[in-house]
């Protein structure tokens, strides 16, 4: 019989016993636990990425408004609804938000040097707005950048349980490639961002390598409170 095969708790067994040693130092029902917890937490992982996604597929000439209604105003909706009945989510999505816009803010002052110093001639933000069809565009920029972009990844940063200073600044840069490649890829990013030069590549990398180390320190500092 394949392991497909069996029921689902015996399959969950299974894969427990084979990463026992990664996820449960070697503990069968600790890995056991942390299974059931990333498998809870998966869908809020992905839901944290979706705004940050949606930006990313505007580059390549998607209608951003009608992703926000026709992907995000659902997955917003369900969210909400999880988080009704279920308090853990409550938590965690009040804990990424917090996190989430105090990273971002700290990712804006760093790139706000970058504006006032006239190494960057226009602040991207506002065209989400625009693209949106809303007014004033640079509201709605910054709203859906730390509600949406800010807030959603620090959603999936914590769903994932990760904590620490530097796993965070490695979580930033990931996102901080993902950005880049899009930039580089796609036929529209360079225009509704902004343009790829050595200043661009050195604000973003330094802007996300400070947005992540924040949130990965806030949620260490959150883990401990927790345990203490």
């Amino acid at each position: 019989m394949t392991t497909l095969a069996l029921p689902v708790s015996r399959r969950l067994d299974v894969l427990a016993g084979a990463l026992a040693p990664t996820l449960g130092g070697g503990d069968h029902a600790a890995a056991r636990e942390r299974l059931v917890e990333l498998a809870a937490a998966a869908p809020l992982a992905a839901a944290g990425g979706v705004p940050v996604s949606l930006i990313a597929a505007s580059a390549f000439g998607v209608d951003l408004r009608m992703l926000a209604l026709v992907v995000l105003a659902p997955i917003i909706a369900g969210l909400l609804v999880r988080m009704a009945v279920h308090r853990p989510t409550r938590r965690l999505a009040a804990q990424a938000a917090a996190a989430g816009v105090l990273a971002t803010l700290l990712y804006d002052l760093c790139r706000g040097g970058f504006l006032w110093t006239g190494l960057m001639d226009h602040d991207p933000i506002p065209h989400i707005g625009t693209a949106l069809g809303l007014d004033p565009a640079w509201a709605a920029g910054y709203a859906w950048r730390y509600l949406g972009n800010g807030t959603g990844l620090a959603l999936t940063f914590l769903a994932l349980g990760l904590r620490g200073t530097w796993v965070g600044i490695l979580y930033g840069l990931a996102v901080c490639s993902g950005l880049l490649l899009t930039l580089v890829i796609s036929p529209f990013g360079t225009t509704i961002l902004f343009p790829l030069s050595l200043t661009t590549v050195i604000m973003a990398t330094l802007g996300h390598a400070i947005y992540g180390a924040a949130l990965g320190t806030l949620a260490a500092r959150a883990h401990q409170r927790s345990v203490h």
